[in-house]
């Protein structure tokens, strides 16, 4: 190793005991926390932490969560093996030993128990290597490479269990190595059916999970372009235009949210699998859409920014604060028409009496609850939260949602149904329960929506017109 990795390696090594305090903490409550909102909190608590701790805990964090189960897959392969060689028994057979790792761990509660369990230096020892393995150039200020003669043992079987799943059936292989739980084995292979994913696509969803989607901008009305990319670059930001409104921020550093042309409401920060689910609400001037379950306003902004306040738009949800959220985003962009209605998802809300006039809405978007296993690159704790009992709560409440924002929709309105998930379940299950307890409603069509064809979150929209 060179000096100068043998310093930075010096540098780094009193922080390992405090990673392991972090981590440790975090297992430790009732459920796994949404890590990045459960790390805020963390540091906010202790000003000691400079920018470049922040982020060297944040990262190896984050890469604890995101290979957290391929390090007890290493952890178990590891102990067995040893433990063979010192009886003098046969050799592994690998793919047994997967049979028994994937019914070793058959709920979320399994593996939240063995993170409890595993030693933590051993733990970030497969999380190191594991985290090497795809970050050939480390990230600045990210060190955690390891000396020459350290893991000598672990390092010897890690690569053997490279080699044996690149041996091994290619979709086990990637879940494994991408750190997906086997019991998503089932939907996986349904998703790569439906969707018709070759080798490529499906090669490129599971390398996409390792690393964070870029952060993808939303122009309010694209004669904005040139001032919004002109103080891009001049506050040092690369950027590569996607369409007439839509930006990817391909490096910079600072905070955006400072930018003037943020401030006076000229761009949204909107995942582009995000964006693509707006522009299916093809609105029109002068008509009316409703909004469901809006949360903070991402889409009811860009749908007002199709219709430049000649038309109502009408945000709903569950959670009031959100919808104060809303309102402030819309005067800052200078969007009037917006009315923020609560809605709990149970019977229609007391909408005003131009609804009523209109004979309902023309379009009603259905964003709804659901699990996010699409986000599992920006949430990668998001995994550790999936049971087959919440799916079957969420299947439940995303039909009725879906059954009740029905109602809303005028003749020949549309009634768009979308979610940032990728599981079948969530997605065209409901679509074809809907359609089948409505006759009065025909699917025009539906999509998956970002990865692997972008390089966004992974979303699905169908558009779906009453007769």
């Amino acid at each position: 190793m060179s000096e100068k990795q043998n310093i930075n390696t010096k540098n780094y090594e009193g922080r390992w005991l405090h990673l392991n305090k972090l981590w440790r903490a975090a297992i430790s409550q009732e459920t796994l926390p949404q890590m990045d909102r459960w790390l805020a909190q963390e540091f906010a608590k202790n000003s000691k932490y400079g920018s470049r701790d922040r982020r060297w805990y944040s990262e190896c964090l984050f890469a604890g969560i995101r290979y957290g189960y391929f390090a007890l897959f290493c952890e178990d392969f590891f102990n067995l093996k040893y433990k063979i060689n010192s009886e003098n028994k046969k050799e592994i057979h690998f793919q047994n030993f997967v049979q028994y790792f994937k019914n070793k761990y058959l709920s979320v509660e399994d593996i939240l128990q063995a993170f409890r369990k595993i030693n933590e230096e051993r733990f970030f020892i497969w999380i190191r290597l594991r985290y090497l393995a795809s970050n050939a150039k480390l990230q600045e200020n990210i060190s955690i490479e390891t000396n020459e003669n350290e893991f000598l043992n672990e390092k010897k079987v890690f690569h053997e269990i490279e080699k044996q799943l690149n041996q091994n059936n290619i979709l086990i292989s990637q879940m494994i190595m991408q750190s997906v739980p086997l019991w998503f084995l089932d939907q996986f292979e349904k998703r790569i059916a439906l969707s018709n994913w070759n080798k490529e696509q499906q090669d490129s969803f599971f390398s996409l999970l390792e690393s964070r989607p870029p952060m993808w901008l939303r122009l309010n009305d694209e004669k904005f372009k040139t001032n919004v990319l002109n103080e891009l670059l001049k506050e040092g930001y690369q950027v590569e235009v996607h369409n007439s409104c839509t930006l990817k921020v391909i490096e910079g550093k600072g905070g955006i949210f400072a930018l003037n042309s943020f401030r006076a409401g000229l761009f949204e920060i909107q995942d582009l699998a995000s964006q693509q689910i707006g522009e299916h609400v093809e609105a029109k001037f002068g008509q009316f859409i409703w909004d469901t379950c809006a949360g903070g306003g991402g889409k009811t902004q860009q749908i007002a920014s199709f219709i430049k306040n000649k038309g109502v738009i009408y945000a709903s949800d569950i959670r009031e604060y959100k919808l104060e959220e809303v309102k402030k985003r819309a005067r800052k962009s200078g969007f009037f028409n917006i009315r923020c209605l609560p809605w709990n998802g149970e019977g229609l809300p007391q909408f005003q009496k131009e609804v009523e006039n209109k004979n309902g809405f023309d379009w009603v978007l259905v964003d709804a609850p659901c699990s996010s296993s699409g986000t599992w690159r920006r949430n990668p704790d998001s995994k550790y939260r999936i049971t087959k009992e919440n799916i079957l709560s969420l299947i439940d409440l995303q039909l009725n949602i879906l059954q009740t924002a029905s109602e809303a929709v005028r003749s020949g309105g549309h009634l768009v149904y979308s979610t940032c998930s990728w599981l079948y379940e969530e997605n065209e299950n409901i679509i074809e329960c809907f359609i089948r307890n409505n006759p009065d409603f025909t699917i025009i069509n539906h999509k998956m929506l970002g990865s692997p064809i972008e390089n966004a979150d992974t979303m699905f929209v169908a558009v779906i017109q009453k007769k």
